[in-house]
């Protein structure tokens, strides 16, 4: 049975979570903080926040791209996928530039 966005459950279920990762691996950065757990090298944390969505995108990309949809469907699959990885990244680097700016400011 094919979902309203032709996508099949599987693959479905993999883009989803692959396109959650970037900010599932942000907010397990902030509970690593909050709780007072010895926090990884900075090098290691910041590495890895550059590398998860680049990972995240090309999984996306490569599911949408292996699914059973038409051309036209499929590429306009991959742009959505391609534009909202852009903005939810640009949104969690816009809050990480608020809390730096709020963390170094005067009081």
């Amino acid at each position: 049975m094919n979902t309203p966005i032709a996508l099949r459950q599987r693959p479905l279920l993999v883009w989803l979570l692959a396109y959650v990762s970037p900010t599932v691996y942000f907010l397990l950065l902030l509970l690593v903080y909050r709780l007072n757990l010895p926090t990884p090298p900075a090098i290691l944390v910041v590495s890895l926040f550059c590398i998860i969505p680049v990972v995240a995108l090309w999984i996306c990309e490569s599911v949408v791209w292996y699914s059973s949809m038409v051309g036209a469907r499929k590429i306009g699959w991959m742009l959505f996928t391609l534009l909202a990885m852009a903005l939810q990244v640009g949104l969690l680097l816009i809050i990480i530039i608020e809390a730096v700016t709020v963390a170094i400011s005067y009081v």
